[in-house]
């Protein structure tokens, strides 16, 4: 039986909640075990429309008690005393048991070019950390080349990059080694039989895209696909796995 370790998992309530979708520790912990998930990386959904330190620190309080999850900050470029410089948030993250980060550039206004987010990313880039970032936060694909090439040492876990993206995603990870794709929308007839056979399952990494999206169609759709065993248990954990196991803080 595969076993899946969930890598794009929200907790907490958003602005608009679907209706029925698991928002407590405890729904998304039922659901993880009904359908295998073993583990999952999480973010905090106040930290995505609300101040974010704090935010990241109710994460460890909302997760407390269970080591079934990977806790995730939501994180800004510096601007003055308003959010950590990045050598002060890479400390905090030590000392919390944080090894990934998500971006919300268009959420919160901030530019991801040298000239702003340069420092963050170089940081984060030293230390291995992967940076997660929504498709819908980063505005196109000619910007997702742009920030793959700008920034060849960070690795970045692109979230729900939609339907029929292959055209535009092959080309970028052909040349941007650093680029790996979350799976939550990663949605197309025949997509991971394709991707696997054309560029390996190394740089895809399983996530439901919870509460938003279903753990069960995310799930089946991997279960189902017409690729090796292998490659399943690549995708389902493996890959998530050795990204994390691969920072260094």
């Amino acid at each position: 039986m595969l076993e899946f370790i969930d890598a794009n998992c929200r907790l907490g309530r958003g602005p608009a909640p679907r209706e029925g979708a698991p928002n407590t520790t405890e729904e998304i912990l039922a659901l993880m075990d009904r359908f295998q998930v073993r583990s999952a990386v999480v973010y905090h959904a106040s930290a995505q429309y609300a101040e974010i330190m704090a935010s990241n620190r109710r994460l460890k309080e909302e997760t407390r008690g269970s080591d079934r999850f990977f806790m995730q900050w939501a994180v800004l470029p510096p601007v003055w005393d308003l959010f950590p410089d990045p050598e002060a948030l890479l400390d905090e993250m030590k000392q919390n048991g944080v090894n990934s980060v998500r971006m919300f550039p268009a959420q919160f206004g901030h530019s991801m070019k040298r000239y702003a987010a340069g420092a963050l990313l170089d940081t984060l880039a030293a230390h291995r950390v992967p940076v997660f970032l929504p498709f819908d936060q980063i505005g196109n694909w000619d910007a997702l080349y742009e920030l793959c090439e700008t920034y060849p040492d960070v690795r970045f876990v692109l979230c729900s990059p939609g339907y029929r993206c292959l055209r535009w995603l092959v080309p970028i990870m052909d040349r941007c080694p650093n680029l790996y794709v979350e799976t939550s929308n990663f949605l197309m007839h025949n997509g991971f039989r394709l991707f696997c056979a054309n560029m390996g399952a190394d740089r895809l990494v399983f996530g439901s895209g919870m509460p938003e999206a279903s753990l069960a169609a995310a799930a089946s759709q991997l279960l189902l696909s017409d690729i090796s065993q292998t490659e399943k248990e690549q995708i389902a954990g493996g890959n998530i796995l050795r990204l994390l196991s691969e920072v260094a803080l």
